[in-house]
Formats: structure tokens, sequence, C-alpha cells
């Protein structure tokens, strides 16, 4: 060991050149840096030329050629640096000029189609399927990056600059409808097998890159596309997220082009579920209603949503139909074209929710305690008289609720009173309205007789008598018109058939005529000869005497098997014909006996109203008996004096010469004799006949 001191130390390290510190400097101010890029583009072209030199390079380049590459950036970048140094404000335009040219000549040319329509045919779907195959490669079984790649690869192959975001002037399924089938199957699997979590997520996410790439003034058609799939193939996922979805309709309702093309995405479902476009409208829409960039989308989404798929019914509450309704009956209708959209969607509101109704006396019921809540009461006045056409328990819903809404029946009877439509006609001539209005009175009857004053009772009564004097007048305007239209079957009939019997009976005449004229052969009269020229004789004879032969026979069968059968009918037929005739005795008694009563009736309370009336009007009635004894004096005296005139003027006027009873009985005696002769003939010609072969 050692008696003498030593120094220990660490080693000072050696110091670098500075110039290769520069040059260090020099290389990472010479890189491109994101910062440095203006453009969404731009970093997109440099992440793209990362890729494509690892793709060129895969062992990443030679550390030589790097070094050397390192060393030309540094001493160019120097150079920069230098020229910065002079001029700051020039060096960095230089820069920024240059980087823009770069990215703009590296990346591939993309032409602009004149319409989205050219743009989707134009889409490559082979070059689609295989970016998809690399990502799925790169991630497997991540659903969320195939979809994410099927966006981006839209929004770069579809750069259409489209003036109306909501495609007005389009179907309602567009774009989605003039997709290519195979980028349709395509996509629409895609979305299939990503599940119903994972497309709820990527439709909350594309929501916001789709109004912030608008906000960017960036390609987005991609984002409309899968937004609208989406919808398409699950309409539920627009309606999950309402709270989120109308923060951000609050930051871009400033922005019209943003804002449609947000509730032009958000209610893609409701045309295929109207609940759900219901909801949207409600939550989303109806906030923004009245801006004057979205009114006429709003209120024409609403119209198209209930006229789409009207076999669909509405699963909506209670509470979010009132909701509803009242939104589409408040809004200021400053346009009239735009008040008649609103009034027919309520209209259409109110039939599909009834229609839909899983029991329609409950929804009776719902609407009938809030007719005043509705600013347009005709509306569930409608909505009430649907349900009492669709389901009879709906009249007994309605007479339980009488008695504490009286107010509420005298309108809704003054509604069905006064307006045309045709369920109301309908209603009237229900057998169950006119029962029902025969209750209410009986009601009516049974309050006015208690002590307690009742609001709207004599109103209710009122309209009660409107309503059934209305009924009892289209009761006999209908019995009237069925009775002529079966008057008028009746008499076309018999004028068809009188018309008829004339033509054959006139051409019968006439050929017999001309037959006679003949000498009684038809071969010799002038129709026989036309026949005979045009070669039809012969057929028209053999015609003629089949005709005869067949009528012939079944004459006689008739006359055979005609008198058993109508023994056999009479038979069965006659203890109905013997009930028949009993019970109109019956009938007939009745109706005797009833005419007793009433003149027994009238009998006794004569002096009762003889009285009343001499003790208001005095000497009335004796005038009144005196009018009606004069009166009937009259009428029989002319009566009687017309009979006797008229038999004194048949018997020297009418009933004398040929007229004379002698002479109509030599007629009718001759008329005997003839028919007799006439039916001895006729038996012989149908033996004759019916022996014939």
């Amino acid at each position: 060991m050692s008696d003498e001191w030593e120094v220990v130390s660490k080693q000072k390290k050696p110091r670098k050149p500075a110039g290769d510190k520069n040059k260090s400097v020099a290389g990472k101010a010479g890189m491109s840096k994101i910062e440095d890029a203006e453009t969404m583009d731009q970093i997109r072209s440099l992440y793209a030329n990362v890729k494509d030199n690892l793709l060129l390079d895969p062992s990443h380049g030679n550390k030589e050629n790097k070094n050397s590459q390192n060393v030309a950036n540094g001493k160019q970048h120097s150079t920069h640096q230098q020229e910065r140094k002079r001029s700051p404000g020039r060096g960095q335009q230089q820069s920024k000029a240059k980087q823009k040219h770069e990215a703009d000549k590296k990346q591939p040319f993309r032409p602009k189609h004149r319409d989205l329509e050219a743009a989707l045919k134009a889409v490559i779907v082979s070059d689609l399927r295989a970016h998809l195959w690399a990502v799925n490669e790169n991630f497997k079984q991540n659903h969320l990056m195939a979809l994410k790649a099927i966006t981006s690869f839209l929004n770069e192959n579809l750069r259409v600059d489209v003036a109306d975001p909501t495609f007005s002037n389009k179907s309602l399924s567009y774009p989605y409808d003039v997709l290519p089938q195979d980028l349709k199957e395509l996509i629409d699997d895609t979305i299939t097998n990503a599940g119903d979590q994972n497309v709820q997520y990527f439709y909350d996410l594309t929501l916001s890159n789709l109004t912030g790439d608008m906000n960017k003034n960036l390609p987005h058609l991609g984002h409309s596309v899968l937004l609208q799939a989406m919808a398409i193939s699950n309409p539920q996922i627009c309606v999950n997220n309402l709270a989120r979805n109308a923060i951000l309709r609050n930051s871009f309702q400033n922005r019209s082009n943003i804002g449609l093309s947000l509730l032009w995405a958000l209610g893609q479902g409701g045309f295929h579920d109207p609940s759900v476009g219901l909801k949207v409208w409600q939550d989303i829409m109806v906030p923004v209603i009245e801006l004057k960039t979205y009114s006429k989308y709003v209120y024409e989404y609403v119209h198209k949503i209930l006229h789409q798929n009207p076999s669909a019914k509405l699963d909506i509450s209670s509470s979010d139909f009132l909701t509803i309704l009242s939104s589409l009956t408040t809004q200021n209708k400053s346009n009239r074209d735009l008040s008649v959209l609103l009034e027919d969607a309520s209209k259409l509101l109110v039939e599909r929710y009834v229609l839909s109704a899983p029991k329609t006396s409950s929804t009776f019921t719902t609407l009938f305690k809030n007719i005043q809540f509705i600013a347009k009461p005709e509306l569930i006045y409608f909505g009430l008289i649907l349900c009492l056409t669709e389901d009879p328990e709906c009249w007994t819903a309605w007479r339980g609720l009488y008695k504490k809404n009286i107010q509420q029946t005298t309108d809704l009877l003054s509604f069905i009173e006064s307006t045309s439509s045709k369920s109301a006609s309908k209603l009237l001539g229900d057998r169950l309205f006119h029962q029902f209005l025969d209750d209410i009175q009986h009601i009516n009857t049974e309050l006015g007789e208690s002590r307690k004053k009742i609001d709207g009772l004599k109103g209710s009564v009122a309209v009660l008598q409107q309503v059934q004097d209305k009924v009892a007048s289209k009761k006999s305007k209908a019995a009237k018109s069925a009775k002529s239209s079966r008057t008028g079957a009746t008499t076309v009939c018999c004028s068809f058939l009188l018309a008829t019997f004339l033509l054959f009976g006139l051409t019968g005449g006439l050929i017999g005529f001309d037959t006679y004229r003949a000498g009684g052969k038809f071969e010799n009269s002038h129709t026989g000869q036309l026949l005979k020229q045009a070669g039809l004789l012969p057929t028209v004879q053999d015609a003629w005497t089949c005709s005869l032969k067949y009528s012939a026979r079944g004459f006689k069968w008739a006359e055979e098997h005609v008198p058993v059968y109508y023994e056999k009918t009479k038979t069965t037929v006659g203890p109905y014909v013997e009930f028949s005739i009993d019970f109109s005795k019956i009938l007939w008694n009745g109706a005797k006996k009833g005419f007793g009563n009433v003149k027994l009736l009238v009998e006794q309370k004569t002096p009762v109203v003889v009285e009343f009336v001499e003790k208001y009007a005095p000497g009335l009635p004796k005038k009144i008996g005196d009018f009606a004894c004069s009166t009937w004096t009259t009428v029989s005296t002319f009566t009687v004096n017309t009979y006797n005139q008229s038999c004194e003027f048949f018997k020297t006027k009418v009933f004398v010469g040929q007229l004379s009873p002698e002479s109509l009985g030599k007629a009718f005696n001759s008329t005997q004799q003839a028919a007799a002769q006439y039916y001895s003939w006729f038996h012989e010609q149908v033996d004759f006949y019916a022996k014939a072969k």
C-alpha cells in the first residue's frame, strides 16, 4: 500500500465535433413534420409515402445509403437554414409550398364525377375487396376496422359536389338504392357480420366524423352511404343515443349543410320504421323547426314517414303520441303548402295510432280524457269515431265515461252531427250508435230528475235531440233509396222481358202473316224464298222441327211429372203455410185489439183534451167539430153522387151496341169455342212431334 495520495475522478468524454451536432439538428429540421401539413390530404400522403418506402425496401435500406442521405439532407437543410436566418418568413413559405407541391404530386389523381350516381358506378369493388382483405389480415376479427376501411375507401372515391345534403329530389332510399349490387352486398355483409353492438358504436362515431369532415371541407359521402346502410339494416340504432345526437346537432345547427346532413342521417331509419322516425322527429327535428333553413325538410319528413309503409304499426306510448300530436298542431303555419302537409300528417298519425293499438277501447279512453289538451280537438274526435267503428267495446267505455264527461260527450256528438266525413256517416247508420243514444237519453232523464244541478246537461239533451233527428232522417232516406233501387231493378227487368216477348211476338206474327199470304206453305213465302236462295231453308226447317220435337217431349214430361212434384211440395210446405196463416191471424187479432185499445184511449182522453183546449181557446173545439162534420158530409155526398153518375154512364154510354151484355156474351162463347179448338189442335201437334224421331 503506497503512502502517496492519488486523485480519483471521472474521465470526461471527448466532445463531439460541432459539425456532427449541427448535422443531426439539420437532419431533424429537414424532415417533414405533421404540423407543417396544412390539410388532411397532405397528412395522408405523408403516411402513404412512409408505407410505400417500407413496401419497396423491406430491410429498411442500407445504413450507408441512409447515412449518405442524411448527410445530404443535412447539407441541404443547412443551406436552407442559412437562407431562413436571412429571411425567416420567406423560407417558411417556400418550405410549405414545396411540401404541398410534393404531396399533390405523390397523391394519385382522382377525377371528379358529374354526380353521385356516376361516382358510385365508377367504384371498383375488386379494389375494395382487396383493401378489406389486407385490413382483415392485419386486424383479425376487428369488424370496426373493416367498416372504417369501407368508409375511407368510399370517401376517397366519391369526390362529388352535392348541393342538396338531403337529396330531396331523389327517392327516399337514395343513394343506397343506386349502389352497384356487388358493392351493396359487400357493405350489407360487413354490417351484418359486425354485430349490433359494433354497428351502434360505429354509427355514433360516423355521425361525429361526418360533421367533422364536412366542417373541414373533406370528402364525406362515404360516411353518408354507411350511415344510411346501417340505418336500413337496424333502424333502432338511430334512437339509442338521442341525447348525444341532440348535443351534436346543437353544435352545428348554425351550419345548415352540416345540420341537414345530420338530420338526414338520423332520419333514415324512420322510412323503414315509422315509430323510430317519429321519435327522431320529436327529439331532434322539432327544436329546429322554426329555423328557416330546416323547416321545409322537417315538415316534409314527418309527412313522408307516415305515408311510407302504411301497413306498419306504430310502437309508441300514449304520452309520446300526445306529445307528437301536440307538436304537429301547435306549429306556426305561415306557409300554406307546409300547413297542408302538417294537417295531413296529423290525421295520418291519429289513424295509424288507432289502428295499431292492441286494445282499441283503451285507446278510446286515453283520447277521450285528453281532448282538451290538443289544440285541434277535431283530430281527437276523428280518432274517437275511428275507435267506435273499429271496436264495439268502445261503446261500453263511452257509456261508462259519460256521467263524468258530459261536456266532452256533447262536443263529440255535436261534431258527429255536423261533420260530413265517411266515418261519421257510417256511424250514424250503426245500430250500436242508436242504442247508445237511447241509453244516454235514459241517463239524462235520471240526471234531470235528481236535485243536484249538473253542468252541461241541458246542452247534452239539446244536442242529443239533434243527433236523433238526423239519424231518423238518414233512416228514412236510406229506406227510400233502397225502395227506389229495388223498384228500379224490377222495372228494368220487366222492361227487358216485355221487350223480348214483344220482339219474338212481332217476328213470329210477321212470319205467320207471310206464310198465310203464300197459302200456308212456309217455303213459298218471301221468308222461305230468301232462306232457300241463301241455302239455309233445309237447316231452318230441321231446326224448327227439332225445337218442336223437344218442346213437345218437354211438355209431355211436365204434364206427367209436375203434378207429382206439386203434391210432394204441397205435402212438405203445407204445415209451414198453415203456420203462416195462423200467425197472420194472430197478428191481425193483435192489431185489431191494439186499434180497439187506441180507440178506447182516444175516447177516454178526448174530454180531457177538449176541456184543456176549451180552457185556453174557448169555442175552438166546437168549431173544429162543426168543420169536421161538414167536411165529412161533403165528402160522403160527393162520393155517392160520383158512384151513381159512373154507373149511369156505363149503362147508357159504354155497355151498348157491340159492348152490350148480349154482344159480350156471344163474344165470350165464341172465344171459349176457339180456345177449345186450339187446345185440341195443340195436343194433336204435341202428340205428333213427341212421337217423331
